[in-house]
């Protein structure tokens, strides 16, 4: 009997053995789970608010790049309605200019375009106060002699200064016709000149 005891002993012995091994191994496993699934948390904490900092950042510099195109805009627009007042200006002050202005502005372009023949000259409906009887001869005085300057009676409506028309070729002496051929070559001239400060 005491063999039997002995060897319930040994089982009983073993068993718990194997029961704190068992158990050791357990705890093991678990802890190294809890390490491996703390470090994944962690990882993960890591890359998501690595991702937040790079969707702010872009965020951020979304916002930036929207300010300072919205600020250019409104600079690009502050120096288009300065160059049309500019413009506006100019057209006033040409529509004002005086008599003898006018008639010295006639003779320069009918120097310049050199022709001959029968030429017909139209006056802008803003400027018909300079298509005085006397004007017009000092008009047809300036005329080379081999052009024959004949003034209309009809006007350009809603414009300021002069056409010259010869059968279908017409030079265009309005204001506004010049001043709109040379507002690009001048506006980048004049932009450079007002903000050269930047």
């Amino acid at each position: 009997m005491s063999d039997i005891t002995n060897l319930t002993d040994k089982i009983t012995q073993d068993a718990q053995k194997k029961q704190k091994q068992y158990i050791k191994k357990a705890q093991r496993d678990i802890e190294k789970n809890e390490q491996n699934r703390k470090k994944q948390i962690e990882q993960q904490l890591e890359e998501n608010i690595e991702q937040f900092e790079k969707q702010r950042r872009t965020e951020l510099s979304l916002k930036v790049s929207d300010i300072h195109v919205k600020a250019r805009s409104r600079l690009l627009a502050a120096r288009q309605q300065l160059l049309k007042d500019l413009f506006a200006e100019s057209l006033k002050k040409m529509k004002e200019m005086s008599a003898e202005d006018f008639n010295q502005f006639v003779r320069t372009q009918l120097e310049q375009v050199q022709l001959s023949g029968d030429v017909e000259m139209v006056v802008g409906q803003d400027s018909t106060k300079y298509a005085t009887e006397e004007n017009k001869k000092v008009w047809q005085k300036a005329a080379s002699s081999q052009m024959n300057l004949s003034i209309a009676e009809r006007t350009i409506p809603k414009r300021s200064g002069f056409l010259l028309r010869q059968g279908e070729i017409e030079y265009n002496f309005t204001f506004e016709a010049m001043l709109s051929t040379s507002e690009e070559e001048l506006s980048s001239e004049l932009l450079n000149l007002i903000f050269d400060g930047e």
